[in-house]
This record gives structure tokens, C-alpha cells and sequence, in this order.
């Protein structure tokens, strides 16, 4: 089966979510209370319905998710530095998912942690004359993020399908949290929450999906 045919009840319904979410941000700010969580929580939904035995790291991880989105609703440095915590968090709990497929690394991957360690440098030396006392905060989730990334990068799971999700979904993280930094401590990005968020939302969802995806295939392999 096709990819994007599957799940077809959930891309919908998960489409839906995320359209009126987009309406709320542009058109219809007082719903945005409803609609941002909603986003996480119908992945949240979506992989305890899918996934019979789940993993309770990974359920955290969505639920701080949930909480850092809805920080991140509200203005001053106390709910973004709440929700930075939120998401520092999470990707660690995401890094200690991700942990449990990792194989030892090929060749190849040495060159693409090299690529991110080099992102990540720059990304700091950027941010650094620009982010006051949250610069111990930013080194901090900077560190987290590239963990998040390189763990994603070394997971060998039986499904390349779950692979790539789940790869690509952290490489999405990475740039929508750099583009949310830059646009708030360096200069502001045009259409920066549209690009922010579009980002996050698929890199939430390759995530999610690509745990699903593994879980799918081991739930096959347990019943042969």
C-alpha cells in the first residue's frame, strides 16, 4: 500500500485539524486556544488508537508537546522559556525512543552529523549577540535538538518507510525551531509563524507516523 493511502480515515481527519488551525491563525484568532493543541493531541489520539502496547516515554513526550504549543500561544519570556522547557523535554524523550533502534552508525552517517554539528555551530554563533539570558537556555536545547537528529539519523528499524519518517520529521523539528529562534531574537522572518508552523506540524506528524509505522511492522512479526 501506497504511503499516503494509508491511515487515509486519520490524514483526513488530521487535514481537517490542521486546516482549521491555519483559518484560527489568520482569521479567526480567539479559536486558536481550541485549534493549536488539538494539532499534537489528535497524534496523540491517533497513536494510542493504532498502537495496541505503547510506549510510555513516547506518550510524554507527545504530552509536552501539547503543553509547550500551548505556551508558546502566550506572549513573555516566562511562557517562552515554560515552553522551551516543554519541548527540551520532549525531544529527550523522543531521544530515548529513538535510542532503542540504533545500530551502529555507517560511514556515510559520520558526514551528516558532521553536516549538523556545523548547523548547529553556526545557528549559535548567530544567536549569541542576540539572546541575552536565555543564551544557557539556547545551548541547552541546541545540544537536545542535535541529539534528537542524530539519534533519528541512527535508528536502523525494519521499515524504512518508519525511517524516513521519523529522520525527516526530526530534520523539520530542526528548522522550524531555527526559524522560530531567528525570527525572535535575531530579526523577524515574513510569514514566520506560517513557515514555523507548517514545519512543526509535519515534523510532528512524520514522527508520530513513523512510530506507527515500526510499531505496525513488529505487531505483523509478533503474530507469524
Amino acid at each position: 500500500m501506497v504511503w499516503y493511502r494509508k491511515f487515509k480515515s486519520f490524514n483526513l481527519f488530521f487535514a481537517f485539524i490542521v486546516l482549521a488551525y491555519f483559518l484560527s491563525l489568520f482569521y479567526f484568532q480567539s479559536y486558536i486556544v481550541v485549534t493549536k493543541p488539538l494539532i499534537v493531541a489528535s497524534l496523540l489520539g491517533f497513536y494510542i488508537a493504532t498502537v495496541p502496547v505503547q510506549n510510555n516515554v513516547f506518550l510524554l513526550g507527545l504530552i509536552f508537546a501539547m503543553l509547550g504549543d500551548i505556551s508558546l500561544m502566550f506572549d513573555g519570556e516566562l511562557f517562552f522559556t515554560l515552553g522551551l522547557a516543554s519541548f527540551l523535554i520532549m525531544q529527550w524523550c523522543y531521544v530515548f525512543v529513538f535510542r532503542t533502534d540504533v545500530k551502529a552508525p555507517q560511514r556515510s552517517a559520520y558526514m551528516f552529523i558532521g553536516i549538523l554539528s556545523v548547523f548547529s555551530a553556526v545557528i549559535l554563533w548567530i544567536l549569541w549577540p542576540h539572546a541575552g539570558n536565555m543564551k544557557p537556555h539556547i545551548v541547552l536545547y541546541i545540544i537536545s535538538i542535535f541529539s534528537m537528529t542524530v539519534m533519528a539519523l541512527l535508528r536502523k528499524p525494519q521499515s524504512n518507510i518508519s525511517y524516513n519518517f521519523v529522520f525527516w520529521g526530526a530534520v523539520l523539528f530542526m528548522v522550524s525551531d531555527t526559524l522560530l529562534a531567528y525570527n525572535k531574537f535575531v530579526v523577524p522572518i515574513p510569514a514566520a509563524s506560517l513557515l514555523v508552523m507548517i514545519t512543526y506540524i509535519a515534523a510532528q506528524y512524520g514522527i508520530v507516523r513513523g512510530i506507527v509505522e515500526e510499531s505496525s511492522i513488529s505487531q505483523k512479526a509478533a503474530t507469524k
